[in-house]
């Protein structure tokens, strides 16, 4: 089959969809064709029969949508862990995963990256995951993407082992969308941050993120605050975020003040 040809690059900004678009084409391009196929894959008999790993193992985009997503949730399990066959799924798994049609928990898909030891693939290949992670990204803090900013973090906070990288981008989007995905955050986070732990791995692999969440929380303005439409309860959490345990237990509740202004 002869190679896809590239597109032109671009000469102005792309848009944050544009971006996420031409990262999922690179992937495809990357990754190679996959209408072939690499034959049955193993996998526990009780899981699947023999004819669901014949059509794992053929033409990627012949498997089933059911099939596909236990095939990624076995694979490594009762499924063996076959690099190649990961590596062969990997555009599909993307195109699903930022569309919103994968029916895998995003922090279980990281983890089956690093399982498969992604940052030891060809140099093209890991630099396409890279892309397409901030492409993502880009495209959640600016609302045009199918999942929210805390469901991206659910992937490539662990995919990467590091949140710092992905808040200092969102330090650079000042903008409303930016702002509602931030009230958003803390809205789901807020309880583990004032816990003092937050890991976003599917099982407790790590890293705990807590500490450098809750220092980036804490530094936010208030004018990000109202740009978020924050409310008093939520600002009264920001509040207690910066006091130490024995503070909070003497904390008198939420004043005027804390309701309307960070501490």
């Amino acid at each position: 089959m002869a190679d896809v040809p590239r597109p032109p690059r671009p000469t102005t900004p792309l848009t944050p969809s544009e971006r996420l678009t031409m990262a999922l084409a690179e992937a495809d391009r990357t990754f190679g064709p996959r209408a072939g196929s690499i034959g049955p894959v193993d996998g526990c008999a009780h899981c699947f029969d023999a004819e669901h790993l014949r059509i794992i193992g053929g033409p990627v985009d012949g498997i089933p949508d059911w099939l596909f997503s236990r095939a990624l949730s076995k694979w490594g399990t009762t499924m063996d862990a076959d690099v190649r066959l990961l590596r062969r799924l990997t555009p599909r798994i993307l195109r699903e995963m930022t569309g919103g049609t994968l029916h895998i928990d995003e922090s279980l898909m990281a983890r089956k990256f690093n399982e498969a030891g992604w940052r030891d693939w060809p140099p093209r290949e890991t630099a396409v995951l890279g892309e397409v992670c901030h492409a993502w990204w880009q495209a959640a803090l600016a609302v045009v993407s199918h999942a929210s900013a805390v469901t991206v973090l659910r992937f490539v906070v662990p995919f990467t082992r590091d949140v710092q990288i992905w808040l200092d981008h969102w330090d650079t989007c000042q903008d409303r969308a930016a702002a509602l995905q931030l009230r958003d955050l803390w809205q789901s986070w807020m309880p583990d941050l004032l816990d003092g732990r937050l890991d976003v791995s599917f099982s407790g692999e790590g890293p705990d993120i807590a500490a450098p969440v809750s220092a980036w929380m804490l530094r936010q303005l208030p004018q990000r605050l109202d740009l978020g439409d924050f409310n008093a309860q939520e600002r009264y959490g920001l509040h207690l975020l910066a006091l130490t345990e024995a503070q909070r237990n003497t904390d008198s509740g939420p004043s005027e003040e804390v309701a309307t202004v960070r501490p």
